[in-house]
């Protein structure tokens, strides 16, 4: 993939630059030459009348040509408030606002998932604790997965092995959230799910992810081991189409198995590349940030 003769100033909205993504995109960014420079969502405000809406220790920051957003739970809101200011100023972004919203918003992403024609977990999503009983009815499942609806690396996700267990976990987090979901807990040999990278709506490489012992999420932050997965057509076309519904080009889409076969988890729109580099030996990074600037110089 050839870069565009003009060279983009790229900048990664990120929280460190410790991060492995955030210190790899930049480290790939720089080594094809570009100026790479990272903006820390805890340390700028915004002034909506101002020619440079973000200002960094109250002086106006350069509005970089490629915005790459990083944005965690913990920081969802300000971080997609601060993509919408840059965009607005003239930064390019792989990703909009609402795309990253609703990867963001687990029940919102699964119906546009199913309303696209896609496989995905039976998921209910309650906000009165009188409609427990009747919703987990729905999904006829021994085991059940609770979550709340935003969370990334595994967080506010747990398990209930029972009807009751599952009851007492949403009546719990239902004091603290408006809306909890649940999902039937899948059973079986192996305790995985298979990370596929869509870069530039193209599945580009996949890795199965391995829970750590006594732990049913399958997420590198949380212990789990990667190990390399081949990505044949059917499942690459299953991750890109998932991409396309959620209004993203460049994500992860995690599928889990079945016994009726791959469904799709989730959507992740600041995918972890860690463990797909440590697992495949792929230049990751590299291909992003390639993408990315081919994008950007064709728009």
């Amino acid at each position: 993939m050839e870069l565009t003769a003009v060279r983009p100033h790229i900048a990664v909205l990120s929280h460190s630059e410790g991060f492995y993504t955030t210190k790899r995109l930049m480290e790939e960014a720089r080594a094809k030459g570009l100026e790479a420079t990272r903006i820390d969502p805890t340390r700028v405000f915004i002034s909506v009348d101002a020619d440079a809406p973000v200002l960094e220790d109250g002086r106006p920051l350069p509005i970089p040509d490629i915005l790459i957003p990083r944005v965690g739970a913990t920081l969802t809101e300000w971080g997609l408030t601060l993509l919408r200011a840059m965009r607005g100023a003239g930064a390019w972004s792989p990703a909009t606002p609402a795309a990253m919203a609703l990867a963001q918003d687990k029940i919102g992403s699964s119906i546009a998932l199913r309303a696209a024609g896609l496989p995905v977990l039976p998921t209910v999503a309650v906000r009165e604790p009188a409609h427990i009983d009747h919703a987990l009815e729905e999904l006829d499942s021994s085991g059940f997965v609770i979550k709340r609806p935003r969370g990334t690396q595994g967080r506010g996700v747990m398990s209930a092995p029972d009807r009751t267990g599952a009851r007492a976990l949403l009546e719990g987090l239902l004091v603290e959230a408006s809306v909890t979901l649940a999902q039937p807990l899948i059973e079986l040999e192996s305790t995985r799910d298979l990370r596929v990278l869509v870069i530039g709506g193209r599945a580009y490489a996949a890795c199965w992810r391995n829970a750590a012992p006594g732990e049913f999420r399958s997420n590198v932050h949380l212990g789990g081991q990667t190990e390399p997965a081949e990505l044949d057509a059917s499942t690459a076309e299953l991750a890109e189409r998932s991409a396309s519904a959620i209004g993203l080009t460049t994500c992860g889409v995690d599928l889990i198995e079945t016994t009726e076969g791959l469904r799709v988890l989730e959507v992740n729109g600041s995918p972890g590349i860690e463990g797909l580099e440590t697992a495949t030996g792929q230049n990751v990074a590299g291909a992003m940030i390639s993408s990315m600037v081919v994008d950007w110089g064709s728009c």
